[in-house]
């Protein structure tokens, strides 16, 4: 039987994953972790083997979302009509998924054949199941370092957020899934919801001007957080980000240090 567990941020630390992973008691080929952005493995061109060598020693399945510390893993290699740029990449479909269709669920991932077991979502989000679980990925996020980052000539990606199109794209995804009778049971998101961020100003850096950051993914993610929670079977919502742990009103998980298996949440709707 499949287990689905969910980790937080990793920026490109293999040694961090192989510690979160000896938490798994057991770990079989059945299982998956779903890593909720900010992995680290291509960022600012730079490829993070030491990562990607963590990741295959594990005997399950690995599902890599992107975060705001993150390069575009499939925009990265693919052409103009995104089609991989040569065979040692390629798009697949769970076979037990070929009912679904972009349409609803844009349920294809990616993977580089040389590393089998890690599955890369779609850069701008969509819904997949995994182990059972009808589970709707948001990547992407804002780095409030992103000036410090450009003055400094560190990594970068300019397209780290979601852009206007591609919420309004994910929003239609959302609705048409639902309004055909498919279930969402969890959402994983790299940032969170504008609404939580009361529960973890704290962390927010001290010295940086909240004013400059651009929250414009967050307040959209609200409506998607208000919608989702209205549908039956939503369980609960994991991101990460923010590096800490924390449950907020019993229905959104912040993580980093933490591991979770989503078997643990199922009776929470």
């Amino acid at each position: 039987m499949s287990r689905v567990f969910v980790m937080g941020d990793l920026h490109g630390d293999g040694r961090l994953f192989d510690y979160r992973v000896s938490m798994i008691d057991n770990p079989s080929k059945d299982d998956y972790i779903i890593c909720a952005g900010d992995v680290g493995i291509e960022y600012g061109g730079r490829t993070y083997g030491n990562i990607k060598k963590a990741m295959k020693r594990f005997p399950g399945k690995v599902i890599v979302m992107r975060g705001n510390h993150d390069d575009r893993y499939i925009e990265n290699h693919t052409n103009e009509v995104g089609l991989p740029l040569n065979n040692s990449w390629d798009f697949f479909i769970k076979e037990d998924d070929c009912v679904l269709s972009d349409k609803y669920g844009n349920n294809y991932f990616f993977h580089q054949k040389k590393f089998p077991n890690i599955w890369y979502t779609s850069d701008s989000g969509g819904i997949y199941n995994i182990g059972g679980y009808n589970i709707l990925f948001i990547p992407g996020a804002y780095s409030v370092d992103k000036y410090y980052r450009l003055q400094h000539g560190y990594p970068y990606n300019p397209t780290e957020q979601l852009s206007k199109e591609e919420q309004k794209c994910l929003t239609d995804i959302i609705h048409n899934w639902c309004s055909i009778g498919f279930d969402i049971d969890f959402v994983i998101s790299h940032t969170a919801p504008y609404k939580l961020q009361p529960y973890f100003k704290d962390l927010f850096l001290d010295f940086l001007d909240q004013s400059t950051v651009d929250n414009s993914m967050e307040i959209w993610l609200d409506s998607i957080a208000d919608y989702c929670e209205n549908i039956p079977s939503f369980k609960h919502w994991f991101f990460g980000h923010f590096h800490d742990d924390r449950v907020i009103q019993n229905k959104y998980t912040m993580l980093y240090h933490d591991i979770v298996e989503l078997a643990d949440y199922e009776k929470e709707n």
